[in-house]
C-alpha cells in the first residue's frame, strides 16, 4: 500500500502523532492564505475527520472557501456553480500558486 491514508485505516502506520498534527495546522494556514489570495472568499471553514466517522477512516482535513449565501451545509450546494466541472483548472492554479510561495 503506498498511500499514507490508506496504511493508517488499515493500522499499518499509527494515525497523527503531535508533530504531524503540528505540520498538519501549519499546512491548513498555508492553503489558508492562498485560497484567501486566490478566490477571496468571505471565510474558510476547516474541517477535520478521522476514525469510522467518515468515508475514509483515517484522519484528513478539508479546508473549503465559504462564500455568503452558499448555502454549503456539508452536502451539495443548495446553489451549484459547476465547480465539479473546473477540476483540472482549479488544480492548476492551486499549483501554480503554492508554486509561487
Amino acid at each position: 500500500m503506498d498511500c499514507l491514508g490508506c496504511r493508517i485505516a488499515n493500522g499499518i502506520e499509527p494515525d497523527l502523532d503531535p508533530e504531524t498534527a503540528h505540520a498538519v495546522m501549519d499546512a491548513s494556514q498555508k492553503v489558508t492564505a492562498l485560497l484567501k489570495s486566490l478566490y477571496k472568499p468571505d471565510g474558510i471553514r476547516i474541517c477535520a475527520d478521522g476514525g469510522k466517522f467518515n468515508d475514509l477512516t483515517h484522519y484528513h482535513m478539508h479546508v473549503v472557501p465559504r462564500y455568503e449565501g452558499d448555502g454549503l451545509a456539508w452536502s451539495e450546494p443548495l446553489h451549484p456553480d459547476g465547480a465539479e466541472t473546473r477540476l483540472k483548472e482549479t488544480k492548476a492554479k492551486i499549483l501554480k500558486a503554492f508554486s509561487e510561495v
